[in-house]
């Protein structure tokens, strides 16, 4: 079988939608299946140094688009795509980033990560909400299957656009387990940030949805209560950014709250170890990816009840409503209790350990075959 793989969403400082599906690649090209691959990448990616070894036959195929040029991209995408994807004999259509063309007629398996745009168009760009809201629901409808990676994530599908539940297909995100950072790397890492002191940490790009406002209040009260650590927000600033911006001028432990930007991947393992807790306060989020990140060297994770965070904690954190004063008193308590901290700690790598990209790979390659399948049916 021939597979394509749509990898056109990723450019740039990869984002978590963007690094989720270059792990998916990377473990469906490990998977020693005997299908052969077609990745699709935009025309200044070097996507095959993103990639690694392959156990499979694997070409690169090029779009004539740039990172940045979105609009031609899916016009591409939509227009031209598929006649090229029958030239070239693909049988089946893995979309990874959310859409599918419309005029492809082979089989095809999109994966939606979240509705985001449909259930909560005021957390979105306006480009954005507009684009989804237009090619989100015929797409998830044309698609011969659906993967979302948390059951949150389809019963939204099949409530925003219309697909029923038998066409979907959970496919849960994954993470690689890293070699632990030793001591002389958080050090290291610390210096570099000049960040001596413990501290709370967020990891995401800047925008509304992430509801790092209001973690900025809850972070003025636990130091009101006494806690020592400071707070770490890593990512780049993305849009909406006004409210993040007036919270961290009222705050009266402005000095205490770092931003230092996007950090490169490898350094990630070493901040979420070197942090006494990773906190996820978003108002919706399809997974949590850093959730598992951070089980994986061993954080405790603490996060909202939006979504399909509570899937992706899978009982190994602690799962917190979006209430002001609960956010205050619980974390000062979880800081303080050195006993639920350790239990925390190794439910969360147990939780991490049996949560792999091979597993998802797995999932979504029977996907595939299953779509193959209705086809010859048909």
């Amino acid at each position: 079988m021939h597979i394509a793989l749509n990898a056109l969403l990723v450019s740039g400082a990869f984002s978590g939608v963007q690094h989720a599906i270059l792990q998916q690649t990377r473990a469906l090209l490990r998977g020693n299946s005997g299908h052969q691959f077609t990745v699709l990448a935009l025309a200044d990616i070097p996507i095959e140094s993103e990639l690694g070894v392959s156990a499979d036959a694997c070409t690169v195929l090029r779009a004539p688009c740039r990172s940045g040029q979105r609009l031609r991209r899916i016009l591409w995408e939509q227009a031209v795509l598929p006649h090229l994807l029958c030239e070239q004999g693909v049988d089946v259509l893995y979309s990874p980033g959310y859409l599918t063309p419309l005029h492809w007629h082979g089989p095809a398996v999109v994966f939606i990560h979240d509705t985001i745009a449909l259930s909560h168009p005021r957390l979105c760009t306006r480009s954005n909400a507009l684009n989804y809201r237009l090619l989100l629901p015929p797409a998830a409808r044309h698609a011969t299957l659906v993967a979302t990676p948390s059951m949150a994530s389809a019963h939204d599908v099949t409530h925003y656009c219309g697909v029923p539940s038998e066409r979907i297909r959970v496919v849960p995100h994954g993470v690689e387990i890293p070699s632990m950072p030793s001591a002389a790397e958080i050090a290291s890492l610390r210096a570099k940030l000049t960040l001596y002191a413990p501290f709370l940490l967020a990891v995401s790009t800047i925008e509304p949805k992430k509801n790092f406002a209001s973690l900025i209040r809850w972070f003025d009260a636990g130091k009101n209560a006494g806690i020592p650590h400071h707070l770490v927000i890593v990512g780049k600033w993305g849009w909406g950014g006004a409210e993040v911006r007036r919270a961290l001028a009222s705050s009266h432990n402005r000095a205490s709250i770092h931003l230092p930007g996007y950090l490169p991947r490898s350094d990630m393992p070493t901040m979420m170890a070197a942090a006494d807790l990773l906190l996820i306060p978003s108002l919706y989020e399809g997974f949590g990816l850093p959730a598992l990140e951070a089980m994986a060297v061993g954080t405790p994770v603490v996060a909202s009840d939006r979504g399909g965070l509570p899937e992706a904690l899978g009982g190994a954190g602690v799962i917190l409503p979006l209430d002001d004063a609960l956010w205050q008193a619980k974390i000062p308590a979880i800081l303080n209790d050195s006993r639920q901290l350790d239990a925390m700690r190794n439910s969360g790598r147990v939780h991490a350990a049996a949560s792999s990209w091979e597993h998802s790979a797995a999932l979504l390659m029977a996907a595939f075959e299953e779509a193959a399948g209705f086809a010859c049916e048909q």
